[in-house]
């Protein structure tokens, strides 16, 4: 069994080609989405301005439930 290495050869040949594969495949997504990103930052600055604006209504409503509850209270 001298030349029990060669068979080892073609086992890591194909393990390496299967990473490969993998990577390449990997990046490539990558690169689409990069592609993709000023799109997807738009409409996150969209969002963003939108939970902001709902953020701001909603601290305007619990200042005026405090004023409320400030009011009810306050009545004897």
């Amino acid at each position: 069994m001298e030349y029990g290495w060669a068979y080892i050869i073609p086992v890591v040949a194909i393990a390496g080609g299967i990473t490969y594969a993998i990577f390449n495949s990997y990046f490539k997504s990558k690169g689409r989405i990069a592609a993709a990103a000023p799109d997807l930052q738009a409409a996150l600055e969209a969002n963003t301005a939108a939970s902001n604006a709902i953020l701001e209504r909603l601290d305007s409503i619990e200042s005026r439930l405090g004023t409320v509850e400030k009011t009810l209270t306050d009545i004897p």
